[in-house]
């Protein structure tokens, strides 16, 4: 797991990464596709996508980025 500055981190499975934390957190692809993910503990995680890549790129970086948008999950 890298740590970027604005507080976003990199990693190569976002499944293993989100599988323990509460809250919500917008997840990109390395292809660029956009999803919100909401994570209850002891939970299934719930995937949303909010928008698709405006052009195929080639992923030489095959890393995932990870946001927490909001903590509390109702």
């Amino acid at each position: 797991m890298i740590e970027t500055v604005n507080g976003t981190v990199e990693v190569l499975n976002p499944a293993e990464i989100l599988r323990n934390q509460d809250g919500i957190f917008e997840v990109t692809s390395p292809y660029g596709h956009v999803f919100q993910v909401t994570c209850r503990r002891g939970t299934k995680m719930s995937v949303r996508e909010i928008s698709e890549p405006h052009r195929t790129q080639s992923a030489e970086n095959m890393t995932w980025r990870i946001k927490r948008v909001a903590r509390a999950v109702a």
